[in-house]
């Protein structure tokens, strides 16, 4: 379970970063040139924290579900185990 909230977590900061360098001002960097290139960069790094974030809170899904899963076996386990004597 600290996994899964370590992805969530990361999946939350990846967002917190993104809309930071997406509220900086490219116009203090220089020419026009490196203005464009930093607006390229800032809005493929949005998309791509974006699409990371994403991903990170579907394994941080699934790892919850299958310790749950996990859990329930065991105890299935467990009981078997108690009912059969051993």
């Amino acid at each position: 379970m600290a996994m899964a909230r370590t992805l969530e977590s990361s999946g939350d900061r990846m967002k917190e970063s993104s809309k930071k360098i997406a509220g900086t001002d490219a116009s203090l960097v220089g020419h026009d040139e490196l203005r464009s290139a930093c607006d390229d960069f800032a809005d493929s790094w949005d998309y791509g924290f974006g699409q990371l974030s994403k991903l990170t809170k579907g394994v941080s899904e699934f790892v919850v579900t299958a310790a749950d899963e996990l859990e329930k076996l065991d105890k299935k386990l467990h009981d078997e185990l108690q009912k059969a004597g051993k």
